[in-house]
């Protein structure tokens, strides 16, 4: 498992290196000049005198070489700088924006989860039934339906019905709110406002659903397939010969040997979801991530850009890597 870590804290390293230099070489050659916001889009005689400073001081003005060398050194020594869109420190930006998505991504798997979960067991168990074959035609049209389009759908049917699911939190209760982790649900049960838990809860419902649907139903495919051969296997077999209970079987022999892969199968899907998570809240116009890469590309804020893919790259190589070692954890057999 050591030798594991290491291969994998060194392959990590180079892969986010090389990210930083590729985002830094794509930005660089996108239209747009950071320059030109820096200064506030000056206008005039003295706006070229106004731009080559903002130049200077963003040091565009050296050769491409000593950009990329210079960014990388004080982009991994923790010197982020600061914004260009917002004008504050890049690392206050991505943290506030990491949490409002984190808080978006884990409700939607607490949702996704047990439910794929279930309906897998549950198509297992009526395999071959018209439930069954209801579930999978379900399942196939859910996965392929653009998120964007189902989020704009959704939008409107709760628009029609009187259900608020725009934004994040109520304007009037922004000055009220005390942030204490930054996960409104949280902070609102930690300062006893019950009022404002079920303004935050009710808008984050609908976008949870949309980004729950692919893992639900990914997952509930898997499970209804690799569960309905576990009923053949010749352990389970002999299990219902000695007489032991159906849910017995089903929870101590058969389910039993899918979880592992079941997590891994949630890893992977965490990383799809987490793309999908920045159109949603686009849709949703909520805070997060989207928001800060739209507004960074609009105003060619390549060094926010390039912090918030390097986050992205970072937390998705640790999901990938921990849900792997907890598939060894469960399942012994697995080598990784």
């Amino acid at each position: 498992m050591i030798r594991y870590y290491v291969k994998r804290a060194l392959m990590g390293s180079a892969l986010i290196v090389g990210i930083l230099m590729v985002t830094y070489l794509l930005v660089y050659i996108a239209p747009g000049d950071p320059a030109h916001v820096w200064a506030g889009k000056p206008r005039g005689p003295r706006a070229t005198e106004a731009i080559e400073l903002a130049r200077k001081e963003l040091g565009l003005d050296q050769p491409l070489h000593i950009q990329i060398a210079t960014f990388m050194a004080r982009f991994l020594t923790g010197d982020w700088g600061v914004s260009i869109a917002f004008k504050q420190p890049i690392i206050n930006v991505i943290l506030k924006s990491f949490k409002a998505t984190a808080e978006l991504l884990l409700f939607s798997y607490a949702i996704a989860i047990p439910l794929g979960l279930v309906l897998g067991i549950f198509m297992a168990l009526r395999r071959g039934s018209k439930a069954d074959l209801l579930l999978k035609l379900t399942s196939s049209m859910f996965i392929s339906i653009p998120r964007f389009w189902l989020a704009l759908i959704v939008v409107l049917v709760f628009y029609f019905i009187g259900f608020q699911s725009l934004g994040r939190l109520d304007p009037r209760y922004s000055l009220e709110l005390r942030e204490v982790t930054g996960f409104y649900l949280l902070d609102s049960l930690l300062i006893l406002r019950p009022d404002i838990f079920l303004d935050v809860l009710t808008r984050l419902i609908a976008p949870s659903l949309i980004i729950a649907v692919y893992p639900v139903f990914s997952i509930a495919k898997y499970v209804r397939y690799n569960l309905s051969e576990r009923f053949y296997e010749d352990y389970v077999i002999e299990a219902v010969s000695l007489g032991i209970s159906r849910g017995s079987v089903l929870a101590r022999y058969a389910l039993r040997g899918i979880i592992p892969a079941v997590v891994q199968l949630a890893g992977i899907n965490f990383v799809y979801s987490f793309v999908e998570t920045t159109i949603v809240e686009l849709v949703f116009m909520r805070e997060g991530v989207g928001r800060v890469l739209v507004e960074g590309m609009l105003r060619s804020d390549y060094p926010l850009i390039i912090a918030t893919l390097f986050i992205v790259s970072l937390i998705l190589l640790v999901v990938n890597t921990a849900a792997d070692i907890l598939q060894k954890r469960l399942d012994p057999r697995v080598t990784i």
